[in-house]
């Protein structure tokens, strides 16, 4: 296993992260990921509608895309969806036994490496776009702060 922190794992996958405890992202039912109820309720209407069909994994994928396109859910939010995703179900059948977020991260690196390694390059990635768009959000504040003060203006 890598020196990484497996909460960072975690934390781009929309899960939340506690010493002992990891909830929300997207394994959780739908109840427990979002306050919108009807919303709620609309997904668990149409997961009951195709619930029980065999599904193969290129069907799988083009309803999945489909998905996105009807959500109009654009490139980079697909790469942080799809991504984030990735790393729930990826260590979703080791802390659904009930082990910590540490030992559902080492029990992944022991079974699957090759998995835990793609896991953690996503990570990486969705941990760096993340903070690329906070840090730009906390630029535009202080530019809009900077612009809409009654003080002197923003010298070169």
């Amino acid at each position: 296993m890598t020196a990484r922190n497996d909460h960072v794992l975690y934390q781009v996958s929309g899960m939340q992260y506690g010493s002992d405890i990891i909830g929300g992202g997207t394994s959780m039912p739908a109840p427990h990921q979002s306050p919108d109820v009807p919303a709620a309720a609309a997904l668990d209407r149409a997961v009951a509608r195709i619930a029980g069909q065999n599904w193969t994994a290129e069907q799988a994928r083009a309803l999945v895309s489909r998905l996105l396109d009807t959500m109009g859910i654009d490139y980079d939010r697909r790469v942080e969806v799809l991504g984030g995703l990735l790393v729930s179900e990826a260590v979703r059948p080791y802390w659904e036994t009930g082990l910590a977020a540490g030992e559902a991260h080492e029990r992944l690196w022991r079974n699957d490496a090759e998995l835990a390694e793609i896991v953690e390059a996503v990570s990486t990635v969705l941990l760096a776009r993340a903070e690329a768009q906070d840090e730009a959000r906390a630029m535009i504040g202080f530019v809009e702060t900077q612009i809409l003060s009654p003080g002197p203006a923003l010298k070169d």
